[in-house]
């Protein structure tokens, strides 16, 4: 293993536990970083009201990449100081043509700082304070900038949903998913080229550090394009099938500490 100038790491089934929370030894190589002067950015499909869980690493480097990429948030000021937009007309014309496609489908837009969607969604977010709820029309034409379409179904998981959706989306957007074991299915959309890569990519730009400087990792296929990118790229044990069969070393799992312990290793300390 080389040292890494900085290191990038998903949340939900990667950093965090099965239980959401940081291990105290995640917790620690978290630290370590920041005391060696590493940055340890978080690259999460989560978006910025779903943060909390971040604030008590201490990040040396305080900019969260979220929503797969599709913003990124300060820690420090508590601000989005990065997002990119889709076409909201695009949204609402893709999401229509899935509808034709696969019955049942319902969906939720994301805006860098809220969140609607349409009132037959299974979303847990239906129902938080601050959530709206609409038609597709209304909703993109009422919620501001949209950063994320995402699609949910109660009756195809989201490898199903992704696989019925391909076709129809093609290169208008990106077209990913990260939820697997839950009541629903979901595929996430964001502008055509934005990725947790791809936002990563300007962040180290921005700090003059090269793809083979970077170690990465993940556990799900919006992981996979930030992976390919990374000069060292690692999966969890209990990834998605699609990394376990990409050929990156895997790690202990999420609840093992493999990112973690993988981290120390590549600080060139003992776990």
């Amino acid at each position: 293993m080389v040292a890494p100038r900085l290191i990038a790491t998903d949340l939900d089934g990667t950093f965090l536990t099965t239980a959401k929370t940081v291990s105290p030894l995640n917790l620690a190589a978290a630290e370590r970083a920041a005391q060696l002067g590493v940055p340890l950015v978080v690259a999460t499909g989560r978006p910025v009201r779903w943060l909390d869980v971040v604030d008590q690493l201490g990040l040396a480097y305080s900019q969260v990449i979220v929503s797969n990429g599709a913003a990124v948030y300060d820690l420090a000021s508590r601000t989005v100081v990065r997002s990119h937009p889709l076409d909201s007309g695009l949204a609402v014309q893709v999401a229509q043509e899935l509808k034709r496609v696969i019955p049942g489908i319902s969906f939720g837009f994301e805006t860098p700082t809220g969140f609607g969607c349409e009132p037959e969604s299974p979303s847990r977010q239906r129902g938080e304070p601050g959530v709206h709820e609409g038609s597709l029309d209304e909703l993109a034409s009422g919620l501001g900038p949209v950063i994320k379409l995402l699609g949910f179904h109660t009756e195809l998981d989201s490898d199903a949903l992704v696989a019925a959706a391909a076709a129809v989306v093609a290169d208008r957007l990106t077209l990913t998913h990260a939820l697997v074991g839950d009541a629903y299915g979901m595929l996430e959309l964001t502008a055509s080229g934005v990725s947790k890569a791809s936002t990563l990519a300007a962040l180290c730009a921005d700090l003059g550090i090269a793809p083979a400087d970077v170690a990465a990792f993940g556990d799900m296929p919006n992981d996979l394009a930030m992976l390919d990118w990374a000069g060292q790229a690692f999966v969890v044990a209990n990834a998605h099938p699609q990394l376990l069969a990409a050929g990156f070393p895997v790690v202990p799992s999420n609840d093992e500490d493999g990112v973690g312990r993988t981290m120390l290793q590549l600080l060139g300390e003992r776990d």
